[in-house]
């Protein structure tokens, strides 16, 4: 039968699947009635009827004999429906938030598309609170310019770096000012990192296909900005020391920062990107 089988699957044992539809096809019953219709022995009937009673399933007319009677099969639907809806709401609630504590501490998410990477970045920096610390290139820099003037116009700290000179000039701003820096780096990593709670990594290049990364991981939010603090200090290091100046040109910096790198003694064959 298609209703006994639906009422198991809804909580009911088989035993009180059969009692309940032998009530609902004939009522009252005694118990001893009950147990010959459903098909079940006389000994377990009465605690069998005791748990579908506890669960609002069947109505006990008090007499002698006591009399049993299921309720309308309308009236317990919509309790089953009524039960079930609040432990899904429940559910729905407590994995919610078992999810986004997961996301936030440990999840590191990829981005295969420029655009959805882009879409982070602006609605990340018209979101933020506090500071946003950003290194990224000129053209990038553009496409965020009014979300960025926004946050900075509400009191939100900005920290920039960049080989280039940036299109605006708020801001807390530490850049190289290269000439012609995105026509000779092709490849042009983006990292904003937004309140120490959310950050986006990625390819600043439409035209390179690489994956980019989203987090709330702290270990790798500190990273990313700790490699901004390397950035800039080696900024200010090679312009006291007379290796850039604004306006150098791609050419013109490889060259001084060789040999900011022989004075220092850093061994000439040590690879400094990924694809060396």
């Amino acid at each position: 039968m298609n209703e006994l089988k639906i009422l198991r699957e809804l909580g009911f044992s088989l035993n009180e699947a059969k009692c309940y539809i032998a009530l609902h096809k004939s009522s009252p019953m005694t118990g001893y009635e009950v147990a010959k219709k459903a098909k079940i022995t006389r000994t377990m009937v009465y605690d069998i009827l005791q748990r579908l009673e506890r669960k609002g399933s069947i109505n006990v007319i008090e007499g002698n004999p006591k009399l049993y009677s299921a309720v309308s099969y309308k009236k317990l639907i919509a309790s089953l429906r009524k039960d079930y809806t609040e432990k899904l709401d429940d559910l729905e609630s407590s994995l919610e938030k078992i999810t986004r504590e997961v996301d936030a501490d440990n999840y590191i998410l990829n981005l295969s598309n420029h655009a959805e990477m882009l879409n982070l970045i602006a609605n990340a920096i018209k979101e933020a609170k506090r500071e946003i610390y950003l290194s990224l290139w000129d053209s990038e820099a553009a496409l965020f310019e009014n979300e960025l003037r926004e946050a900075n116009g509400r009191g939100v700290k900005i920290y920039i770096f960049s080989f280039c000179k940036m299109p605006f000039d708020f801001g807390v701003q530490f850049t190289y000012k290269m000439k012609n820096a995105n026509m000779n780096f092709p490849r042009r990593r983006i990292i904003a990192v937004f309140d120490r709670e959310f950050m986006v990594m990625g390819e600043g290049n439409s035209n390179i296909n690489e994956i980019g990364i989203t987090t709330r991981n702290i270990m790798l939010m500190e990273m990313s900005i700790d490699q901004m603090l390397l950035d800039i200090i080696l900024l200010s290091i090679l312009r006291k020391g007379g290796y850039i100046w604004d306006g150098i040109d791609v050419g013109e910096y490889y060259d001084n920062v060789q040999k900011f790198f022989k004075s220092i003694e850093l061994p000439v064959d040590l690879p400094l990107r990924v694809d060396e």
